[in-house]
C-alpha cells in the first residue's frame, strides 16, 4: 500500500469520526499519537479497527478503505438488515446518533457496551444459580 493510501484512509477515518486532526483521531481511536504516527510511517493500516468501526457507524468497507462508492452503507446493503429491517424507532435512534459529536458517540457506544456486558453477566449468574440448585437437590 502506498503511503498515499494509507494517509487517504486516515483521512476518512477522520470523516467517521468526525475529528478534524491526526491528534483527535488518536484519541477517538484509544491509540497514542505516535502509533498513528508509526502507522503513517509503515504504511500500515489498523484493519481491525476499520472493520470494527464501519460496523458500528454503518460505514462501507468499499468506501473506508478504497474510496469508492457511498460513504454509508443503505439499510438493504448491509448483510445485517437483510435480514432484519430496523424498526422506525431504530432508524429515529440511528439518525438521532449520527448527529451526535463523535466524544457523546463514544460515551453512548460505551454505555450500551457496558450494558450488554452487564446483562451478559447477569444471564450467566442466573444460569450459574439453576445449576446449583439442581446440584444442591440431587446431594
Amino acid at each position: 500500500m502506498s503511503n498515499k493510501k494509507s494517509i487517504e484512509i486516515l483521512e476518512r477515518l477522520k470523516k467517521i469520526i468526525q475529528v478534524k486532526t491526526d491528534v483527535g483521531l488518536s484519541e477517538a481511536l484509544g491509540v497514542s499519537p505516535q502509533t498513528l504516527s508509526s502507522w503513517k510511517g509503515r504504511d500500515s493500516i489498523p484493519y481491525s479497527i476499520c472493520i470494527d468501526l464501519a460496523r458500528e457507524r454503518g460505514v462501507s468497507l468499499d468506501w473506508l478503505l478504497a474510496g469508492r462508492g457511498d460513504m454509508f452503507l443503505s439499510l438493504h446493503s448491509d448483510p445485517l438488515s437483510a435480514t432484519h429491517t430496523l424498526a422506525a424507532h431504530e432508524q429515529k435512534m440511528l439518525v438521532m446518533f449520527r448527529v451526535l459529536e463523535a466524544s457523546d458517540q463514544r460515551n453512548i457506544y460505551k454505555l450500551v457496551e457496558d450494558k450488554r456486558h452487564l446483562q451478559e453477566l447477569t444471564n450467566r449468574v442466573e444460569e450459574l444459580s439453576a445449576r446449583l440448585e439442581i446440584l444442591i437437590s440431587h446431594a
